[in-house]
């Protein structure tokens, strides 16, 4: 079994790791707002 240290290295890493699925929905909404905003530049 690893040593107390590695576990938590391990874990520590694991928890750092972007979700995925949320980094996909937060790219979806980003680029949604910049299309919405370019459409607001245009109008004026």
């Amino acid at each position: 079994m690893a040593s107390k240290t590695q576990q938590t290295e391990k874990v520590r890493a694991r928890k750092h790791k972007p979700n995925k699925v949320n980094l996909k929905a937060e790219q979806k909404r980003v680029a949604k707002n910049y299309e919405v905003l370019g459409r607001l530049v245009e109008s004026r």
